[in-house]
């Protein structure tokens, strides 16, 4: 009998080591896949400026500054490079709809030009498609739905290719090569993001014939592959607002509990607290960094899609962040978690992701 107290008091205490062991223990995400730096630099459009953390606070909100910028970004980086990537007009799609201004021709044009692409990359196949038509796809049915519209077909049909190139687990993989650090690099992650966007896809998409076999493969391999990556539970806890069977509520509300604890004082969060991403150059991601739009932009969308919103203390100190933290450009800064070499891709979609926070937490507020 003693020496099974004494067999249990060991198992109490070293349960929550194990946890920790666990997590250290995780494969750190891809970093071996060579980066084209000739390529990114031709990509990359001379009349968008670096972000930089020099760059001055407006010290006050500015909705319309901020929708110039990610009209201009969006609209220069899709006319010259005729592509869409999640650092740019991907999160752009997601969030314009949700804008005041409501002169949508930058988005419309965007739209075109990221829907003739994602048509051209599924009948030319490259090792990236399976990315690829994720991240437009469920950019494309975030958009419809923020819009007020049905589905678009030729969206539908997108979801419907995916399907097709799903593995067996219910994953997609694809080359890494060519893919920008932390996203693209991690297979992961495109799950995510096909189950975030038949989540939003308009007309329940994922109840369709061509969509059962594979949403259902795509529920298995999440629920049986649960992260332990913040950053991708976060994620995951955004699509499980609107996508069933990904999360039980009471993994939803562990999930909730780990980020809130990971609040910083002024109100935000950092990116390099919510994972473990290794730096190309520059001093190491440091967990304990300042805050930035990213993480303060996702985490708090999130925990308003959720359902909270401005009567929880600590949501209002997140918008409080959110509002005093925007540059003079329209942009909320985050650091580059790989590389300073880039131009600071990340912003942008730290700005979407500010933006899309402010106003999802207005609306649970109503």
């Amino acid at each position: 009998m003693a020496n099974s107290k004494v067999l249990l008091l060991l198992l109490v205490v070293l349960a929550p080591l194990s946890v920790l062991a666990s997590e250290d223990s995780q494969p750190l995400p891809n970093d071996t896949a060579p980066v084209d730096w000739a390529m990114y630099d031709r990509m990359w459009v001379d009349g968008i400026p670096r972000a930089t953390n020099a760059e001055p606070m407006l010290g006050h909100l500015d909705e319309q500054r901020a929708t110039e910028f990610l009209d201009d970004t969006a609209l220069k980086w899709s006319r010259h490079n005729h592509c869409a990537t999640c650092h740019t007009n991907v999160p752009y799609l997601m969030v314009r709809p949700l804008l005041h201004d409501r002169n949508f021709a930058a988005m419309e044009e965007v739209r075109t030009i990221v829907k003739a692409y994602a048509v051209k990359q599924m009948e030319q196949r490259p090792n990236d498609v399976n990315f690829l038509i994720a991240a437009i796809s469920s950019a494309l049915a975030v958009n419809d739905a923020r819009s007020g519209r049905d589905l678009d077909p030729e969206v539908g049909k997108m979801f419907d290719f995916l399907w097709t190139t799903q593995d067996p687990d219910g994953a997609w993989r694809y080359s890494l090569n060519k893919m920008l650090p932390f996203l693209e690099r991690n297979y992961y992650y495109v799950s995510l993001l096909v189950a975030l966007g038949v989540g939003y896809a308009p007309g329940h998409y994922y109840e369709a014939s061509s969509a059962q076999a594979g949403f259902a493969k795509l529920q298995a391999f999440l629920r049986s592959n649960i992260p332990v990556n913040t950053h991708e539970r976060t994620v995951l806890l955004w699509a499980s607002v609107r996508t069933p069977g990904l999360l039980t509520p009471e993994q939803q509300m562990s999930f909730e509990t780990a980020l809130r604890k990971l609040q910083n004082a002024d109100g935000g969060w950092t990116l390099p607290a919510l994972g473990r991403w290794p730096r190309h150059d520059g001093p190491p991601n440091d967990p304990k960094g300042p805050s930035d739009g990213y993480a303060t932009g996702l985490a708090t969308m999130v925990l308003c899609e959720r359902g909270h919103g401005t009567k929880d203390p600590s949501i209002r100190q997140a918008i409080s962040w959110i509002e005093t933290h925007q540059r003079s450009s329209g942009r909320w800064f985050t650091r580059s978690t790989y590389s300073g070499r880039f131009r600071n891709y990340l912003s942008n979609m730290g700005t979407a992701y500010a933006l899309m926070a402010l106003k999802s937490c207005e609306a649970s507020t109503k």
